[in-house]
């Protein structure tokens, strides 16, 4: 297991580790324990997840990490899995990236999030030496847009019917943050 950050947080460990298939397991369980609310706001929630669709993920992430499209890191919380969070569509030449993530919803509420968001960042304005965050959330997902407004990132847009899910079109709301200290 590599750790590329952690941090404590009301008497919790949170690790952020790069993504090994001994997770997968969990993250199957995690994805179909907390469907209900995930389906709502990721059109890849409606599928149910399996150890072996995970794995699949898996791969795909190690293999995107190695050629730096992606930076996807495992949340562990006092060593179990809990979510993700990751940089994906990183552009070097622009040095800008998107920043997504997802947690257990028996982690969500205690500032984990918040602070994994915080230490993405820091990452990668630091030793990536990116320019620009982007961070999209469905517009009825006030504690994502939450954790975007409490990390410091600034609204630029509402776009409008922007994803299409199962039930219809949503809109997302789009946040920036630029790395000033360049």
């Amino acid at each position: 297991m590599f750790t590329c950050d952690s941090f404590n947080i009301n008497g919790q460990e949170v690790e952020l580790v790069l993504p090994e298939k001994q997770y997968a397991k969990d993250l199957a369980e995690i994805v179909n324990r907390n469907c209900d609310q995930f389906k709502q706001w990721f059109t890849w929630a409606e599928t149910p997840a399996s150890e072996a669709s995970e794995q699949g993920f898996i791969e795909m992430a190690r293999t995107e990490n190695a050629i730096y499209k992606m930076l996807v890191l495992i949340i562990l919380v006092d060593g179990k899995t809990a979510g993700t969070l990751d940089l994906h569509n990183i552009h070097q030449y622009d040095r800008r990236a998107e920043i997504g993530y997802w947690l257990d919803s028996r982690y969500q509420g205690c500032g984990i999030m918040t602070t994994a968001v915080k230490h993405l960042v820091q990452i990668a304005f630091t030793k990536m030496e990116l320019h620009k965050l982007v961070l999209l959330a469905d517009h009825n997902n006030l504690k994502s847009r939450a954790v975007a407004e409490r990390v410091g990132f600034i609204h630029e847009a509402l776009l409008r019917d922007q994803i299409k899910y199962s039930y219809g079109y949503g809109d997302l709301d789009e946040y920036c943050l630029i790395n000033e200290e360049e």
